[in-house]
């Protein structure tokens, strides 16, 4: 990568400088690797910075239901893959993302498996194609990596408990519940779906609110209110 490349020429061009100083090595080699570490820090806020422009587009595209138009956003940081570390995983995890939404799975799938490893959200939505290609081993493994990467985050515990629950392993998704209250001690929203399973109910998962219906799992219910008889109309 060339910010990588830049930052290690920049280590070796400050440490031959002081050593051309004769300054002592004792000197020269920590002063290079701190030269050239700031200015990978740099570099990395610099891409940052990009990818958080990049992706308020992108956010603004899809709020407006523009979802091929987000896609093309984010395609257009692939001009980036060569500058930063892990920068072309990261967009296809949100291409991913994207195809999801739009129900392309075929899509989705092929994108969300390239994608990013710390991306708890793309991984939850592989876990879940998998599983609906009846492919649990890989179901597993990529709900392991999403909890792996987001141990504190309560909704992939309660999804990766739901989609074993759902695949007719409820004392797995029992164990993946305490689990998680083991890394989110009290709880409330794991706890009452650990009570639900170990009661033989099911679990309640719309108290994630657009989180939990982000994975499609569950049909987002429409909300009605009245209006006058001349305005009357359905909102959401």
């Amino acid at each position: 990568m060339i910010n990588i490349v830049i930052s290690v020429f920049v280590a070796l061009d400050a440490g031959f400088l002081l050593y051309m100083l004769e300054v002592h090595p004792a000197i020269d080699i920590p002063v290079g690797l701190i030269a050239g570490v700031g200015v990978f820090y740099y570099l990395s806020k610099r891409m940052a910075a990009r990818l958080t422009k990049l992706m308020e587009r992108v956010n603004k595209q899809a709020q407006k239901r523009n979802i091929d138009g987000a896609i093309e956003t984010l395609k257009s940081g692939y001009k980036f893959r060569w500058l930063h570390p892990f920068v072309k995983s990261q967009i296809d995890a949100q291409i991913g993302t994207m195809y999801y939404y739009k129900k392309d799975y075929n899509t989705a799938f092929n994108y969300l498996k390239k994608g990013l490893s710390t991306h708890y959200i793309a991984k939850g939505m592989l876990a879940i194609i998998y599983m609906k290609k009846k492919k649990y081993d890989k179901m597993k493994q990529s709900f392991e990596m999403a909890v792996k990467s987001a141990s504190k985050e309560s909704l992939i515990w309660a999804l990766y408990a739901y989609c074993m629950n759902r695949t007719g392993h409820r004392d797995d998704a029992i164990s993946i519940l305490n689990r998680g209250l083991k890394k989110l001690p009290g709880d409330e929203r794991l706890s009452a779906n650990l009570k639900a399973l170990q009661n033989r109910k099911p679990m309640k998962m719309k108290q994630y609110g657009e989180m939990w219906y982000q994975f499609m799992l569950d049909k987002m219910p429409v909300i009605r209110q009245d209006a006058p008889k001349f305005a009357r109309q359905r909102r959401r």
